[in-house]
């Protein structure tokens, strides 16, 4: 005779059962630089958005680069250091001295050169263009922007931080970071140091 079946026997043999069914699912994945313009992966990113919370402000990681103001001129959004890093860039590699003078440029950096009676824009690309490379090799090195782990963020006052690298990550590099100010609620580029 066999004896009736106890109680947390059939609760394991339910969990047991039920283990074999389950599947992992990934909610979401976003591969680095996803965001970027022109970047492909291997891997596509998935994004799965909550449908009980269609109203839930979007996350940072997914703000857009670019907008277009009312008057059709392009507007760049850079609300992180590595956003900056894309439109130092991309402008740059552009040569669009308008977009890179009025856009990129902190406010104090275009000042300065307007007061030596230069053109903001022109006189930045004519100063970076050939040291495009050594910014290339700069940006390659810190791949999170600010967040990289060989980086450190100083506040230097007035919404101005220096993102600069540290230890062996800095050799052989012409510059080892960058001063950025937060205008408007977008970072501009100071200079390079």
């Amino acid at each position: 005779m066999n004896p009736a079946p106890r109680p947390a026997a059939l609760a394991l043999l339910a969990a047991v059962c039920l283990a074999g069914a389950c599947q992992e699912r990934i909610v979401r994945y976003k591969p680095f630089f996803a965001g970027l313009e022109g970047v492909q992966t291997q891997t596509p990113a998935v994004y799965e958005k909550s449908p009980a919370l269609p109203n839930a402000a979007a996350d940072a990681d997914e703000t857009p680069l670019y907008a277009h103001g009312p008057d059709g001129k392009t507007r760049l959004i850079s609300r992180t250091g590595i956003q900056l890093m894309h439109h130092i860039r991309t402008v740059l590699a552009e040569g669009d001295a308008e977009l890179f003078g009025e856009q990129v440029l902190s406010g104090g950096t275009q000042r300065e050169f307007r007061e030596r009676g230069l053109d903001p824009g022109e006189e930045s690309l004519r100063r970076l263009k050939p040291r495009e490379k050594d910014i290339a090799k700069l940006f390659a090195r810190m791949p999170m922007g600010e967040h990289s782990p060989n980086v450190l963020t100083e506040p230097l006052g007035g919404n101005t931080f220096r993102v600069k690298l540290t230890g062996p990550a800095t050799r052989e590099l012409h510059w080892t970071g960058f001063d950025m100010v937060l205008e408007q609620g977008n970072y501009r580029l100071r200079w390079f140091f």
